[in-house]
């Protein structure tokens, strides 16, 4: 049995607007390529002490052509640049943008609901990396609190030559702003 969200609300008005792009590539750009300081500092916060992930004759005894990043750098950098300026923000702290559409202007709350990842190629530095994002699916579900819409991205990263690296499929929930009373 399939369902629509509430006529008339704001969650409607997104259901509407994004669920017939499900499947579209949203976005695809470069994020630059990964240098060797990048991927030694991840390693180093995240406590991967393998000295693949910063010494470069070590990686390269173990069969890489780089020092190598931990299997979740690239999905754990959620933005490469300098960063949303704070005026562009949403009242939740997510940015609002094309990548993850989040129905900006609608006021609705956002939530995460779970991200898998599917690890196909090391990653090495030296390597630029390229992301697309695509809409996945978008789905509405009535649960016990309400109505919500989940909305999932696949992002695919890439090097420049196509070779998938890595897959994330991201998914958010969302619900009707909170009623004033």
């Amino acid at each position: 049995m399939s369902f629509t969200p509430e006529p008339g609300t704001p969650l409607a008005v997104y259901y509407a607007e994004t669920q017939p792009r499900t499947g579209s590539v949203l976005s695809r750009r470069s994020l630059g390529t990964l240098d060797a300081v990048t991927i030694g500092r991840y390693a180093m916060t995240i406590g991967a002490t393998d000295p693949v992930h910063y010494d470069p004759a070590a990686a390269r005894s173990a069969g890489y052509a780089g020092v190598v990043a931990p299997p979740n750098l690239l999905a754990a950098i959620v933005e490469w640049g300098v960063g949303t300026p704070e005026a562009r923000l949403q009242p939740d702290g997510t940015p609002d943008d094309a990548d993850t559409p989040l129905g900006g202007g609608l006021g609705l709350r956002v939530m995460g609901a779970g991200e898998e990842m599917q690890l196909v190629n090391p990653v090495t530095a030296g390597t630029e990396v390229v992301l697309e994002t695509t809409l996945d699916a978008v789905t509405p579900k009535k649960t016990r609190t309400g109505t919500c819409v989940f909305v999932t991205t696949l992002n695919t990263f890439m090097s420049a030559d196509g070779a998938v690296l890595n897959r994330n499929r991201r998914t958010v929930v969302l619900r009707n702003p909170v009623q004033e009373s």
